[in-house]
């Protein structure tokens, strides 16, 4: 789904109002990503720039003295000299070796106590256009990005990656220890490369697998340490394989795959953006593996064709619909195209199992994948009434008619008994506030719409309302 590209590395947290220091990394990124363009903005406006006249080694020796959380890198991202990299050649072929040993020396040299003393990005050219830029940031993250350079045509291939291995017995190799390991368009040439390297990295946290063109499986071994993984944008993923003790967050965004979860025990945030499957006979079974892992999350990011044509069959057979709860599920993100009768009777059988729901977020994407429906032919959807007791909010985004809101209101003291607080986000507006009005208030005022049963009007939210109009932790 569109609206949630480039979303997934920005926003690893564990709970709503929690953020994890890879989050905080990337909060980080983003502000300096504020503070390049706010200073190219001084930079036209100062005649004389003396400093960014200095030789490179005086700059950077001078900076050096300084701590990080000084002006000094405030100076060294309007010099340039932030992201100025080092560039080393290799000619033609490179050896597994040789690669290792450039980015193993780049990492030793890195002083991150004083990161300003050697260049924090790398680019080593290599393998006839070929390039790979190695950048370290902030929080012990590593960066390996194929992207740029010559592009060949992509081969298939399978890639293992084993993390943070239990013998530490022996030392490691780097002082540097990465905690945030970040790879970028690996292909079947550079993936040997790769695996040989980060197979001795002992304390990643976060894993993000981005833009792999031509990986078919994927294979993701960690011991120990790995609680956060984001695989996204990889077209050719037909199967994920995880096997990680300590694994709390999983990120997917990409074409709709199989997926093995072994010795996931942890698990607490899920993100599923997968992609429309191309084609329309499934065999549901191939999924139940997944659907038991994510069973005890907190919070889940779905969209309402994952669960028509992926799901629902599972969730509803006869073991299941008596037995099945998300019975952890705090937050949940529902994403659809539009809002229909059909639609909301799909979401409210899903809502059946989640019966801890606290906060509830429903995003109409017109853009978002919808399977065909049949018309007039489509037998009607039994929605049985529950319980959700614990719900406190609905969020709404991108709901064209305020009667859609409505009626999603209604609907919901109807199935489910419950009355929470409606909060409607549309873009340029403040946040709005659903509430229902006495009729005495409505007098010599007509109802917005006859489906609707009673008086309703939006008020503007108040901010800092407990925490109940937070975003979801996936959005953006």
């Amino acid at each position: 789904m569109e609206v949630q590209k480039e979303r997934y590395e920005d926003d690893i947290c564990h709970h709503p109002h929690q953020r994890s220091s890879s989050t905080q990394y990337d909060m980080e990124e983003e502000q300096e990503q504020e503070n390049n363009s706010t200073d190219e903005t001084s930079r036209l406006k100062i005649k004389e720039d003396y400093i960014s006249k200095l030789p490179y080694e005086v700059l950077a020796q001078i900076l050096s003295i300084y701590p990080l959380d000084s002006g000094s890198k405030a100076v060294a991202i309007f010099t340039g000299l932030w992201n100025r990299p080092c560039i080393q050649h290799k000619g033609r072929t490179v050896k597994l070796q040789d690669f290792e040993s450039i980015i193993s020396s780049f990492l030793v040299n890195f002083d991150e106590n004083n990161p300003l003393k050697k260049p924090r990005k790398l680019e080593f050219h290599f393998n006839r256009g070929s390039i790979v830029t190695a950048s370290i940031g902030l929080n012990k993250k590593l960066n390996l990005d194929f992207s740029k350079g010559k592009q060949e045509f992509p081969r298939q291939f399978g890639w293992e990656i084993v993390l943070n291995t239990l013998d530490f017995a022996q030392p490691s190799p780097y002082p540097f220890s990465v905690k945030t390991l970040k790879l970028t368009s690996v292909n079947y040439l550079s993936c040997e490369l790769v695996t040989s390297l980060i197979n001795k990295f002992r304390y990643v946290e976060t894993l993000i697998i981005d833009k792999c063109n031509g990986l078919r499986s994927l294979r993701v071994e960690g011991l120990a340490k790995l609680t956060n993984l984001i695989v996204r944008d990889c077209v050719d993923l037909k199967s994920v394989f995880i096997e990680t003790l300590e694994l709390k967050t999983l990120r997917y965004g990409g074409p709709l795959c199989w997926f093995s979860l072994k010795n996931v025990m942890y698990l607490e945030d899920v993100m599923l953006d997968f992609e429309c499957p191309g084609f329309i006979h499934l065999n549901h079974h191939l999924y139940n593996p997944l659907l038991r892992a994510i069973r005890d999350v907190k919070v889940l990011t779905f969209h309402g064709w994952m669960f028509k044509d992926v799901f629902r069959q599972l969730l509803f057979s006869k073991q299941n619909e008596e037995h099945f709860r998300f019975s952890k599920l705090e937050d949940l993100w529902w994403v659809d195209s539009c809002m229909e009768d059909h639609h909301i009777n799909w979401l409210f059988c899903f809502l059946k199992f989640c019966t801890s729901l606290k906060r509830l977020f429903i995003t109409i994407d017109p853009r978002s994948y919808s399977t065909p429906s049949a018309g007039d032919d489509e037998r009607p959807i039994k929605v049985q009434k529950g319980q959700l007791r614990k719900l406190k909010m609905v969020k709404l985004e991108g709901f064209k008619e305020e009667e859609d809101a409505m009626l999603l209101k209604e609907r919901m003291l109807e199935v489910f008994g419950a009355e929470p607080r409606v909060v409607d986000v549309s873009q340029g507006m403040h946040a709005r506030c659903l509430i229902r009005i006495p009729k005495r208030q409505a007098f010599g005022k007509e109802k917005e719409s006859k489906k609707v049963k009673f008086h309703y009007k939006f008020v503007e939210e108040v901010e800092g309302n407990g925490g109940l109009c937070s975003r979801h932790p996936h959005m953006p």
